[in-house]
């Protein structure tokens, strides 16, 4: 493991600054050494109150950890006026890490400002970075322009560049679409990822620049150190927690959550298929067209992170079987009901087709499923023409004008469409419990 230095400020909500950081590179598998250059009152509705360390203490800090402790890189946050600015600098100067990133922090989400001594920051600490990692706010007080398109950015990142840093990541989560755009000094890469949160998300800025720091100390280019740290970002804010009444605060160990929930997933679904099979009444419900079991990861994003059945399953001697385990990404339509389900409720993450006959949607009423019909024939021309478009448009539809999650959409058909049933629920078992129960009661 690694030992990354955190010189930042600290935030009682644990959402930014030191606390945010240190639970990042943690996560990620690193040591995390912190140095407190502020501490702030503030919650999730803002900052009220910053006050920098003491200057003597700050150094006695910094020069504490390095009489004892190897440190491997190091990432900066606030830094609140010149004198701090002047410190850590001649730390750095003194005892150059291998890697520096620095996030040019200047103002909290309420506009609190935060550095009073930003332009000393610019030229004292921009030349010794590995990589700065301003948001469209900092650069506009830097460059006194705001990136509104990538090519703003890139030139941004150009500007930017000629102030000394070895490379200059542009983040732009205010965008329509959050976009970054990275300039190494000779190419550009972009990243852009659909927004899910609505909401304000606090400590954005630290954890991405915590993670890109993490991933770079394991030895991962610039490039693809980003590239990983952004999917640590957008999990991070895809699970923002609520805590207070203000901002959400930014969750990296969603990214953590995610991995741990692979082999779950798939073991999940291996039990689901034994509980269908325990019930001969069951292959009754199987559509002409097959049916799958999908489980989708947490916070899942597209169809790779959607386990099912390789080649549905079907009905062979009155026996419902798989042509294979369980996998992530063989599943398209009934991943893409999973995924439109999760845009309304992210709990939802499992769901099964089965064969539509009105006696079951009625034996469904009577056992209290919530229940939601849609019909074809609303559906436009250009989204039946477009393949995959068909199912998300069915799901949105029903969920649009449900108060709650249903237990089965369905649809009657169309022309070359099969009528059927799509069963949701939050785990396969719950999905699996659903489907025997009709079966017993519509075929016994």
């Amino acid at each position: 493991m690694a030992n990354i230095l955190i010189i930042a400020g600290f935030d009682p909500t644990g959402g930014a600054g030191l606390q945010a950081d240190l639970k990042t590179v943690t996560l990620l598998g690193e040591v995390g050494l912190t140095v407190a250059t502020a501490l702030t009152v503030q919650n999730t509705q803002g900052v009220q109150v910053s006050e920098a360390v003491n200057g003597e203490i700050l150094k006695q800090q910094l020069e504490s950890l390095y009489a004892d402790c190897k440190i491997d890189a190091v990432k900066i946050g606030m830094l609140p006026d010149e004198e701090t600015i002047g410190i850590v600098t001649y730390q750095l100067k003194k005892c150059p890490p291998a890697f520096l990133v620095v996030d040019p922090v200047l103002k909290a989400k309420n506009d609190f400002f935060l550095n009073k001594g930003f332009r000393t920051l610019i030229n004292t600490l921009f030349p010794l970075a590995s990589l700065i990692t301003p948001n469209l706010d900092e650069v506009e007080a830097i460059l006194r322009m705001r990136p509104q398109n990538i090519a703003e950015m890139k030139e941004a990142a150009r500007e930017l560049k000629a102030l000394g840093p070895k490379a200059v990541l542009v983040t732009g989560g205010d965008l329509s679409s959050a976009t970054d755009v990275l300039f190494d000094g000779r190419d550009f890469y972009i990243w852009e990822t659909t927004k899910k949160q609505s909401k304000p998300v606090h400590g954005t800025g630290c954890v991405f620049s915590s993670a890109i720091t993490a991933f770079l100390v394991k030895g991962y280019p610039l490039p693809e150190a980003v590239m990983r740290a952004k999917k640590v970002i957008t999990l991070a804010v895809d699970a923002a927690l609520q805590l207070g009444k203000g901002s959400l605060l930014s969750h990296p160990y969603a990214y953590i959550e995610q991995h741990l929930a692979y082999f779950e997933v798939l073991e999940a679904l291996k039990k689901g298929l034994s509980i269908l099979q325990k019930e001969r009444w069951v292959t009754r419900l199987v559509p002409e067209v097959r049916s799958n079991l999908v489980y989708a990861l947490p916070y899942a994003r597209n169809h790779a992170e959607v386990a099912g059945f390789p080649g549905r399953l079907t009905v062979v001697e009155e026996r419902l079987i798989s042509c294979a385990s369980p996998a992530f990404g063989v599943s398209h339509h009934m991943a893409s009901v999973v995924l439109k389900a999760m845009e309304f409720n992210r709990d939802y993450r499992a769901a099964m087709n089965i064969k539509y006959r009105p006696k079951i949607v009625e034996k469904a009423k009577t056992l209290g499923y919530k229940i939601k019909e849609v019909s074809r024939a609303s559906e436009s021309a250009e989204t039946k023409e477009i393949e995959g478009m068909s199912l998300p448009w069915l799901t949105e539809t029903a969920l649009e004008s449900s108060s709650n999650i249903p237990d089965l959409i369905y649809d009657k058909g169309d022309l070359g469409k099969e009528p059927i049933i799509r069963v949701l629920g939050r785990t396969p078992q719950e999905v699996t419990h659903k489907v025997v129960t009709l079966a017993k009661e519509v075929f016994k």
